[in-house]
């Protein structure tokens, strides 16, 4: 109740509130921690939201007392296939179209409903938010406190090391059909591509180098040349690059090529003419 919003705490603040989505529920029971820590300690310790979330007050009723409960009690609430299909759904990156959730959601075939009705469920339940992607096409998206429930539970089920392997083997094969030989310029189409997915595209790379499948990461991340042009995002390329070639497990010849020209390339626009 002593704290004060000044200039100096301003911009922390409002990264607070950024990070929890603004979520009124979430934002409270931040707030409730004032008392405990700083804004910017606040801040540091939200990197996993949910554990920090609690205390709420006492007078609320149980499911409102931390950001855990009240999204287990809505996860509660669903349908067992409405369960699973949300689960699922939390390995996406900054949301998926309606066909990746079919590929990823459904590979096995085991949903006991449709995809597109178990989203328009989902998206009733506030648990799915739903944004038309840099591509034009829609996109189903899950706040982050959101989401990070669904990976606890992900993982809870047994599921979470096929799911991430079939989200990575979905966006490979999605990159290596729209661009099958790098080049430049890129078609529009391959950029927006490529832009609408790039944290999907992000995790997948990360999930490939987990599990030392190095040709495919070289594959991916050699097609992903728009992702890496704009100015600033240079270094994330290289080192991306450079990772795989790194990493020791022997690579094709070709691809080695690819990758090291695409490292100096990088290099080049950064102005280290040494490397």
């Amino acid at each position: 109740e002593d704290f004060i919003l000044t200039p100096e705490n301003t911009s922390t603040v409002a990264e607070i509130c950024r990070r929890l989505d603004g979520l009124p529920l979430a934002i409270e029971l931040a707030a409730a921690r004032i008392k405990v820590a700083p804004p910017s300690t606040l801040l540091a310790r939200l990197e996993t939201r949910l554990p920090l979330l609690t205390g709420g007050g006492r007078d609320l009723p149980a499911r409102q007392q931390t950001m855990r409960d009240t999204i287990a009690w809505s996860y509660d609430l669903l349908t067992p296939d409405e369960r699973i299909l949300y689960r699922r759904l939390a390995v996406f990156v900054g949301g998926c179209t309606l066909d990746a959730a079919d590929a990823v959601a459904n590979a096995r075939g085991d949903l006991g409903i449709d995809v597109f009705d178990g989203i328009a469920s989902l998206l009733d339940k506030s648990l799915l938010r739903q944004e038309n992607g840099p591509d034009g096409r829609p996109r189903f998206l899950m706040l982050e406190t959101v989401r990070e429930y669904g990976l606890a539970q992900l993982a809870a089920n047994d599921e979470e090391i096929w799911v991430r392997q079939r989200h990575a083997d979905h966006y490979v094969a999605v990159i290596e059909a729209a661009t099958p030989v790098p080049r430049w310029p890129f078609a529009m189409e391959r950029v927006r591509l490529i832009d609408a997915e790039r944290d999907n595209l992000r995790a997948t790379l990360t999930w490939l180098l987990r599990t030392d499948d190095i040709d495919r990461y070289l594959r991916l991340a050699t097609r992903l040349f728009p992702l890496w042009t704009p100015i600033g995002t240079f270094g994330e390329g290289r080192r991306v690059l450079e990772q795989g070639l790194a990493h020791g497990n022997p690579i094709p010849t070709d691809l080695r090529a690819l990758a090291l020209s695409l490292v100096g390339t990088l290099a080049g626009l950064q102005g280290d003419g040494e490397r």
